[in-house]
Parts: structure tokens; sequence; C-alpha cells
């Protein structure tokens, strides 16, 4: 079993967005300019400092890696953010976001890796992370992109079904959208209406936006619910991919992990390469967090290749 080492130091960064979005993140450098730059954005309701990134800092294996850990629009469940053009304190977080915004946040920190850094870029999301990057990557067809690790891909909105059941999960959406419409998208509903394992609140807005039928945040199957929107960002993704899960607490549905897997291999129809990895742990890989270091360490060294080999 591979030891930690002591924690790396780093420095906190910030970005704007174009939607005039503070962001921060945490940036611990690699010796090597050039090494390979991991992004690492966080599911529904995290922040840059998800419990697993503090143990990639201490993994002798990611030592040549430059890891940055962002935050997004949606950090928290219900956060503060400065916002605007004349930077203002702003309610935010999960509760209240909406999905394309990953695109403007990812769009920023992208630019702000490939300025301050010169190797390949590979962007990780953990849980509704992952639909996040898949989104960016596929909306954005950013070639800077050289790599994805899909940690934990979840499908959330069969999850929000599963739990609520079909009738109950329909009568909050038409009530989402009776609010909406009334101009009241930001009002949170009840307490009985949550979602994901720590059961978050959530806006009207935020629902309709996650949990309508077609809507671009439904991006994984695993319930077999033949939605027809799903797997659609990640069959146009050319780079190469590794999915990683934890052994338990996933949030994939009837799938299972081996056949989420399965799912998201099979539709990983334009990628370069599709790796993946069952780890022991849950949701957040709790107890093998240097495990998974080491996973996405020996990725990056065997199918991430520099920006002057890539698409030749």
């Amino acid at each position: 079993m591979t030891m930690k080492i002591e924690p790396r130091s780093g420095r906190l960064v910030r970005v704007r967005t174009t939607q005039h979005v503070e962001l921060t993140g945490f940036l611990a450098p690699a010796p090597a300019a050039d090494a390979p730059l991991l992004i690492s954005l966080h599911g529904l309701s995290g922040n840059f400092d998800t419990s697993f990134t503090f143990d990639f800092l201490q993994s002798p294996d990611l030592a040549g890696v430059h890891l940055l850990s962002i935050g997004c629009s949606g950090h928290g469940n219900i956060a503060m953010s400065r916002v605007g053009a004349e930077p203002a304190y702003r309610l935010t977080g999960s509760a209240f976001e909406y999905f394309d915004d990953c695109v403007a946040d990812l769009a920023a920190w992208m630019d702000f890796a490939a300025q301050s850094h010169g190797g390949p870029i590979v962007l990780m999301g953990h849980s509704l992370g992952a639909s996040k990057i898949l989104r960016y990557a596929a909306a954005t067809a950013d070639a800077r992109v050289r790599g994805l690790v899909l940690a934990s891909a979840a499908d959330l909105r069969g999850a929000f079904f599963a739990l609520h059941g079909e009738e109950k999960a329909a009568a909050f959406l038409a009530q989402a959208r009776q609010l909406v419409d009334a101009g009241q998208g930001r009002v949170l509903m009840g307490e009985d209406c949550v979602l994901g394992l720590l059961r978050q609140r959530i806006s009207a807005q935020t629902l309709l936006d996650r949990f309508e039928e077609g809507r671009p945040a439904d991006t994984f199957d695993f319930h077999g619910r033949r939605s027809p929107q799903a797997f659609r960002d990640l069959s146009a993704i050319t780079a190469p991919i590794l999915s990683l899960y934890g052994s338990e607490g996933e949030i994939v549905g009837t799938a299972g992990v081996r056949g989420a897997i399965e799912l998201l291999r099979g539709h990983a129809t334009s990628a370069l390469s599709f790796s993946s990895a069952v780890l022991g742990g849950n949701h957040w890989y709790a107890g093998h967090e240097i495990e998974a270091a080491a996973v996405i360490a020996n990725w990056l060294a065997g199918h991430v290749r520099d920006t002057r080999e890539h698409h030749d």
C-alpha cells in the first residue's frame, strides 16, 4: 500500500467568469512547469476542499502533477459568492444554480490553467462534477482538454425519481413550474423535496433545470429510463476517459457500478481510449483516497500525451 507523504503546499487562486462570478480554487504546483495539470471539480454542494482532494496532496504518485482543486457557481448548498460587474455578495450555491453555468465556470479555470502552465490539462469531475466536465468538453470542443476523469458519475435525475417515486417527483416538478412561471424561481422547495445522498435543498428554478425531461443536466441514465438526452455529451468526447467508482454507495441505480461502467464505455464511442477502475470505499473513496490518486497517476502516465503530440 502506498504511504502518504507530507501535504504539498500551494496557494489560493481566484478567477472571474464571463458571467461576473468570482470563483476560488487551490493550486499545488508540481516541480516541472510542463507537467500535467489536473483540474478537480467537486460534486453537488461541494467545494474545492472536497475530502479526497486533501489526500491527493499527500499522494507520492501525484507529486509530479499540478493539482488545481476548484470551486464553481454551485459550491455549497446555500452559500455566498461575489457576483456582478461591481462585485457584491449574493446568495448562491447548488440550491440556485443552473447546470449550464458550468460552461462559463470551467472556461475561466481552463483559461487560468492554460495561461499559467505549459503541460496537458485534464479535467476531473466528481459526481455532478462529472456531468459538468462532460458538458463543458462537449459544448466547447476545447482542444486544451487532454483527458477527462469521470469520478463517481451519477444518474441524479434517476435517483431523484427513485427517491420520491414517479408521482411525487412529477408533483414537485409541476409545483416548481408554477413558481417559476410566477417569477418566484429562487423560492426553495419544501423540506420534503430534497436530492442527493445528503438530502440537499433546491430552488424551483434549479429543480426544473436539473430534472425536467430533456434538460442538458440529464447526462447519464443508469436506471433504464431510456432517456433521449443521456450520454449525448459523452458520445462527443474525443479525449481519453478514465471512469472511477467506489465499491459502495454510488448513485448508479439498477445498473450497479459494473453496469454503469459498461454503459459509459458503450457510449464513449469517440474517445481516444476508455479506462476504468473500481476502488474500495464509498462515493468519496473514504479510506481509499491514496489508491484513487495512484490509479489517476498511472492513467495520466499511460494515456494523456503532451499537447504537442495530441491530435497531430
